[in-house]
């Protein structure tokens, strides 16, 4: 079995980010059996704070369907989207014929499963508004706080930060507080980097809260998804869900599109 997990970072891309992608691939493997193969990457394009702007995050969707498309080719047996935008997880569900991980999905519902209310502790105000309307779509609203827990840092302080977490995981820690005493019986970090950054400096608990390791997690449940696909446990392929079309007419369509598919 092997793993793709497609960070949203400019890992491979772009030299800032190779500490990161390195503690991104040590924090994978740890959860994974020895025998599972593990590519982490980024995006070749990667927009700076792409929270803020819905229209530069479908060119982002394109950039991860692209990448699912190749590890299925490959052979990857699943596929983890470690953007916590979950940027085209139903679209890759309908596109390809191996598992499909959503980081932010699969965190809300396994935090369901850890306590009763939970708490997206996050870096900026435009992430709250991305994880409200997720929560909403997930059918997990009820349960979490909206707070907002925000530690103010872009994407790249965080990943840079690595090497002397110290600082930015006191305004971390403090917001996770303020969670609890709100009532969090979870937290969630995101965007990844955070979740990385509490890895790091092993910090899997505050005031009795689990703090989930959203990066393991995800893996772990492609791990396992790939295994319930070889026992027939699969996507629905209703129309409405996860419908996928014959491959040739999703190889004709494509091609079709590829025609079109530019930005004047």
């Amino acid at each position: 079995m092997k793993i793709w997990y497609q960070s949203a970072s400019a890992y491979r891309y772009e030299p800032v980010w190779d500490d990161y992608g390195r503690t991104l691939e040590s924090q994978c493997r740890r959860i994974l059996h020895p025998d599972t193969g593990l590519y982490v990457t980024g995006i070749a394009e990667m927009i700076r704070d792409i929270e803020n702007w819905r229209c530069f995050q479908y060119f982002q969707n394109v950039q991860t369907l692209n990448a699912m498309r190749q590890a299925e080719r490959e052979g990857y047996d699943a596929f983890v989207v470690g953007c916590t935008l979950d940027v085209g997880v139903a679209e890759g569900r309908s596109l390809v014929d191996i598992p499909i991980i959503g980081i932010s999905e699969n965190a809300y519902h396994l935090a369901m499963t850890l306590g009763r209310m939970f708490a997206v502790v996050t870096s900026s105000s435009a992430f709250c508004e991305v994880y409200g309307e997720q929560a909403a779509r997930y059918g997990v609203a009820s349960r979490m706080l909206t707070g907002p827990y925000i530690v103010e840092a872009s994407e790249e302080e965080i990943a840079t930060s690595l090497g002397n977490p110290g600082p930015l995981l006191e305004h971390f820690v403090a917001q996770c507080e303020r969670a609890v005493r709100d009532g969090a019986s979870v937290i969630v970090p995101g965007p990844a980097f955070l979740a990385t950054l509490a890895h790091r400096a092993g910090l899997t608990q505050v005031m009795g809260a689990p703090v989930l390791d959203t990066i393991s997690a995800a893996v772990k449940s492609a791990e396992m998804m790939s295994s319930l696909y070889k026992i027939g446990i699969t996507p629905s392929r209703r129309i409405g869900a996860y419908a996928r079309p014959t491959p040739e007419h999703l190889n004709t369509s494509l091609a079709r599109l590829a025609n079109q598919f530019r930005i004047d």
